[in-house]
């Protein structure tokens, strides 16, 4: 026997679902079987939720309360919240985020009345409330209202802050309390680099742009005990102060005006930290509080006395310029005139500073009680106007090598560093020696070139020095005074090189005071001397020296040294022949050479040793 359900289902259904709307919508029935037979189903109602509290609070804010609805099933009712038909805020559920709650607090509502409706869910079931309206008439926090205690405070001094949390109709928002991390920003550092700070609610002092902990009360936070709020600026001028928590931030922000202190130091800026010697190097002095703030009331002419770079070597001495324009030396009183705290170079005039001495200098200044901290500059040497010379004899002997130092100076008498690498120069003011040595200075590549010719010369940093018998060694041969001079055809040493060239040791006999009776002699008689178109019976007279390698006749041999006067042909007279002991070594009379008489001839006239020391012998040719 088959039993059938209502609606003529069998029980051989594993289950069926009927839902039965009432005519308004609300009541809704549900069955189901699993099984064989037939049973007769059960109809129950989703109830409709009740809001029964919508309660508003300062700061936009809306407690929910609504009544629970009893599942007519198994499973859990979940329920749904809108604010004005759109999703709430808080922890309201929503349509998107059911749950089942049913308690909420709505958060960041406007200022105005709002309409909620609840709205329950079981299965694809639904029930919704009706509407319960609430009207918020604090709004939550928009901005923050921030008031200085004073709006002209003095650098670094304490300025009480009064912060207010406030809505969009700028009411207090007395539900914004407790502890907030505020940042506050807008204002700058000193000149001194003191950063503004604000005192945070634990007593320290926090810098602008941090985060800094104040605590409010009822939507205010102010002053306590000297924590809490308390605002130093440093840097004084005009500024806006600017204080927010994430994006809620003061509006409008305070201007403030901070006045400086009273002057408490100078300090002293210059235009080029590396001038050049003998340049112009504009100064500004500053008047300034303790956090280097400008002070205007520095005002007026003010005796100024500056320091701390000395003379050129030439004896320039360093200057500023004063109010009028006239270069004053340093450590001397300068009338600078101030404006507004500060002294700046006008036409040349007030400030111009010219240092010629190259190098570093610390420089100060300084009113007579304050001094201003050290500026470091380094001067750089002017270009090369001169050459000077120094040897390391002044007293070389004949033949001898003599080491140069050449340098390059500017008009200051600064080492000009900037004259560097290969510099042609040419060396003069010493002559060829009795023997026809010319005066030599060996260039950069170690040669030795003849005074009056172009020499390679390597400079570094403005200074030639010798190198392994190279770049400057000088070999002068010629005894007695000279006076050197270098030039590279542009600038030269103004004093010349004096230096007094020693005799070298005795070792050559050589001919002096030659006289022939006729003919030619030779443009070179010295050591070897030549006489041609004599003729026959003719007469040679002359003196024999005794010199050095170089034919300076050397002095003071002392006694017992006699020469003899040898010849090929023709007849000697007068010979042997004493050698003065003192002053000049050369005999006091002279020999006679007399050719023969008739026919062609060519005789060999030779001066040597006849007694004491044996020097190089000097030899005298005369022919027809």
């Amino acid at each position: 026997m088959r039993r059938l359900l209502p609606g003529g289902l069998t029980g051989a259904a594993l289950a069926v679902a009927l839902i039965v709307a009432t005519a308004s919508g609300t009541a809704l029935a549900y069955f189901t079987t699993t099984g064989k037979g037939s049973a007769t189903a059960g109809i129950s109602k989703l109830t409709t939720p009740t809001i029964m509290a919508a309660m508003p609070a300062a700061g936009g804010t809306v407690a929910l309360t609504w009544s629970a609805v009893t599942a007519p099933g198994p499973g859990a009712v979940n329920y749904s919240v809108t604010r004005d038909g759109e999703a709430p805020a808080g922890n309201c559920p929503s349509s998107s985020s059911p749950a089942s709650v049913t308690t909420c607090a709505d958060s960041g509502v406007a200022i105005g009345t709002h309409t909620y409706v609840v709205t329950a869910k079981w299965r694809s079931w639904s029930a919704t409330s009706s509407t319960a309206t609430a009207k918020i008439t604090v709004g939550p926090v928009t901005h923050f209202d921030l008031k200085a205690a004073t709006a002209t405070p003095a650098a670094g001094a304490t300025n009480n802050l009064t912060i207010t949390a406030q809505d969009a109709n700028d009411s207090t928002v007395t539900t914004y309390t407790g502890s907030h991390s505020l940042v506050f920003t807008g204002a700058s550092a000193s000149p001194g680099g003191n950063n503004p700070t604000v005192v945070n609610s634990a007593n320290s002092q926090i810098a602008f742009g941090s985060a800094t902990a104040i605590n409010f009360t009822a939507g205010v936070a102010s002053v306590t005990s000297g924590r809490n709020g308390v605002m130093r600026l440093y840097r004084s001028g005009a500024t806006t102060v600017d204080v927010s928590e994430g994006s809620i931030s003061s509006s409008p922000d305070p201007s403030l005006v901070v006045s400086p202190l009273a002057t408490s130091k100078i300090t002293l800026g210059v235009a080029s930290t590396m001038p050049v010697a003998g340049a112009a190097n504009n100064l500004t002095v500053t008047a300034a509080d303790t956090y280097g703030n400008t002070t205007p009331s520095y005002n007026g002419s003010r005796n100024l006395t500056f320091s701390g770079a000395s003379a050129s070597p030439s004896g320039s001495a360093p200057t500023v310029s004063d109010s009028a324009g006239t270069a004053v030396p340093f450590g001397s009183a300068t009338p600078i005139e101030f404006t507004a705290g500060v002294a700046s170079v006008a036409g040349g005039s007030n400030g111009v500073m010219t240092l010629y001495k190259s190098g570093s200098a610390s420089l100060k200044v300084s009113d007579g009680t304050l001094t201003s901290a050290t500026s470091a500059v380094t001067v750089a040497a002017a270009t090369a106007s001169s050459l000077t010379l120094a040897a390391a004899s002044a007293t070389p002997v004949a033949g001898a090598s003599n080491s140069l130092t050449t340098t390059a100076f500017d008009p200051y008498g600064n080492t000009a560093t900037g004259y560097a690498g290969s510099k042609s120069l040419t060396f003069s003011g010493a002559s060829v020696s009795p023997s026809g040595t010319l005066p030599t200075v060996s260039n950069s590549s170690g040669a030795a070139v003849a005074f009056g010719s172009p020499t390679p010369i390597t400079f570094t940093a403005g200074v030639a020095k010798v190198s392994s018998s190279n770049n400057g060694v000088m070999k002068l041969s010629r005894a007695g005074a000279a006076s050197i001079v270098v030039s590279d055809g542009t600038i030269s040493n103004a004093a010349p090189l004096a230096v007094t060239v020693g005799i070298g040791s005795a070792s050559r006999y050589a001919f002096a005071n030659v006289t022939p009776s006729a003919g030619s002699l030779s443009s070179t008689c010295l050591f070897t001397c030549a006489v041609t178109g004599l003729g026959n019976s003719g007469t040679v007279k002359a003196n024999v020296l005794v010199t050095d390698a170089y034919g300076n006749t050397v002095n003071s041999i002392g006694s017992g040294k006699a020469v003899k006067i040898t010849s090929t042909g023709g007849t000697i007279s007068g010979s042997p022949l004493a050698i003065n002991s003192s002053g000049p070594a050369e005999t006091a009379t002279q020999f006679t050479y007399t050719s023969k008489s008739s026919g062609n001839f060519t005789d060999t006239i030779t001066a040597a040793t006849s007694s004491g020391t044996t020097y190089t012998s000097a030899t005298l040719t005369a022919s027809r």
